[in-house]
């Protein structure tokens, strides 16, 4: 499907923001104090498109982007050649399931899994995709925000290349048209900003 996918395989470059909500304060003896809050963590992706793409061979991506703009969602992967690295297993898991129904706002997930996993692996569950935070033999894995939603024992976890992320463009900048012999060149005016969608 044309649009976001698109533009997320014609990058330039990526930022990914999935931080914690962190507070700091600084006393007036000098003591830092630290506070988490807790929220969902939604996943930010900040994508610089390629300069000088050739409007006759794009015009379609523009108009896909055109029509989500900022109010619609598309699931973006990580599944091509060019990007599969991003969300690559390192652990030797290939299939897992929810061995138990996680306590809400839990980051810990009990599994029924075949295998490994490593920090920094993907996994996604009940449509929302998680970082494994330490590496687990794969029955008890460390996840790096709140369980968002409610899944349920025996809930399919979906792993590496398959996670995808359902994403708004909370930034979709606008396009200059540089003329050339029979067509154009496109300059985009700043980055995308992607923000995953979180409906609970």
């Amino acid at each position: 499907m044309a649009g976001f996918q698109d533009i997320v395989e014609i990058q330039q470059s990526m930022t990914v923001n999935n931080r914690r909500t962190i507070g700091q304060q600084v006393s007036r003896s000098g003591q830092l104090r630290v506070a988490q809050y807790l929220t969902s963590v939604p996943w930010v992706f900040t994508i610089t498109p390629h300069e000088y793409l050739y409007y006759p061979q794009v015009r379609n991506i523009i108009q896909a982007i055109d029509n989500l703009d900022r109010l619609s969602q598309q699931a973006i992967t990580f599944q091509s050649d060019n990007l599969k690295w991003f969300t690559a297993m390192q652990g030797t898991a290939t299939s897992a399931t929810l061995a138990s129904t996680p306590p809400t706002n839990s980051q810990t997930l009990a599994l029924s899994s075949n295998g490994t996993f490593k920090a920094g692996d993907f996994i996604e569950v009940g449509g929302y995709v998680y970082k494994v935070t330490e590496d687990s033999a794969g029955s008890v894995v460390n996840i790096h925000r709140p369980i968002i939603g409610s899944p349920t024992a025996g809930a399919t976890v979906t792993m590496g290349n398959a996670v995808s992320f359902n994403v708004v463009a909370e930034q979709c900048p606008t396009y200059t048209l540089m003329p050339m012999t029979n067509g154009a060149f496109v300059k985009w005016d700043s980055p995308f900003v992607f923000r995953e969608n979180i409906a609970n």
